[in-house]
């Protein structure tokens, strides 16, 4: 049985000040010290919000140069015993460079992510502050990626911290380790007119999962959430369903400010966040109330 009103406890106002903190470090592309700050920041607060914390460090290559980048995920987890867990993630590197300016000459310029980038990761950070009262023994996990996109004017692959946690997962769960009963990655969540179409890949290989967020979104009357077929989206829930896990990306690629310098705090909308948070946060309740193997 879930928790009464625990999912109203998401607070979109909270969330865009942790938006503003993320983007007070600057852009946040893979291996810029403003990506290690934040994930500093970021792992100290799962830490201070109950979560077991790990720093899954790997390596990728520029595009451009060849040269290693040093890049991590961090992952904490809430009950991390349990067999049976849900996964939570967004993307926190920023895009190197505002390559959809429509002018040339400043689509070389970095820019701060706010939406894209920031906002996932604001999002998770709300969640870990209510986890630890989510009902059941179902455990859940929340997932920072890196290198979700590296990439300059399409030169690059994307995705990168995404595999390289799958690749972790399914290593462990072919060891005997726990398995994942579904994830939710956030990608663009807060923007001022966010609109949620069902993302092509989820709801085609995970269309029990999109119908369960989308009854919630309902039930909760969640405006944002269109029922409206969108586009396959190339997002960190590919890499998850490759291995078998049930995933859906909860993505607005219409973001009118993507990849270019007007991807600002002053993009986002507290109450877009919000409502994205209230309907996961009712979909964790709902399944945790309904236990393992639902």
């Amino acid at each position: 049985m879930s928790l009464p009103g625990w999912a109203d406890r998401f607070d979109g106002d909270r969330a865009i000040r942790d938006i503003v903190r993320l983007c007070a470090l600057g852009p946040r592309p893979s291996g810029s010290p403003a990506a290690g700050q934040q994930r500093r920041v970021v792992a100290e607060h799962f830490r201070s919000s109950g979560g077991a914390v790990s720093i899954q460090g790997f390596r990728g290559e520029h595009p451009l140069t060849g040269e290693p980048v040093p890049m991590a995920n961090v992952v904490a987890s809430w009950r991390p015993g349990a067999s049976d867990r849900l996964l939570v993630a967004a993307h926190g590197d920023t895009r190197p460079v505002a390559d959809r300016e429509r002018d040339p000459a400043r689509r070389l310029l970095p820019f701060l992510g706010a939406n894209d980038g920031g906002s996932g990761v604001a999002a998770l950070m709300e969640l870990a502050r209510h986890v630890s009262d989510l009902p059941g023994a179902l455990g859940v996990d929340l997932a920072v990626f890196d290198a979700e996109e590296l990439v300059f004017d399409e030169v690059g692959d994307y995705c990168l911290g995404s595999r390289e946690f799958a690749r972790r997962h399914r290593r462990a769960f072919d060891s005997g380790g726990p398995s994942y009963e579904a994830a939710v990655v956030l990608d663009m969540v807060a923007g001022r007119s966010m609109q949620l179409n069902r993302e092509g890949f989820g709801l085609e290989y995970a269309a029990w999962l999109t119908e369960e967020l989308w009854e919630v979104a309902r039930d909760r009357g969640a405006s944002r959430f269109s029922e409206d077929c969108g586009h396959y989206v190339e997002d960190d829930h590919l890499p998850l369903l490759a291995i078998g896990v049930p995933s859906v990306a909860l993505v607005d690629i219409e973001f009118p400010e993507w990849h270019t310098v007007g991807d600002t705090p002053e993009a986002c909308d507290p109450r877009a966040i919000e409502e994205v948070g209230r309907v996961v946060m009712g979909w964790l309740g709902r399944v945790a109330g309904e236990g393992p193997g639902r």
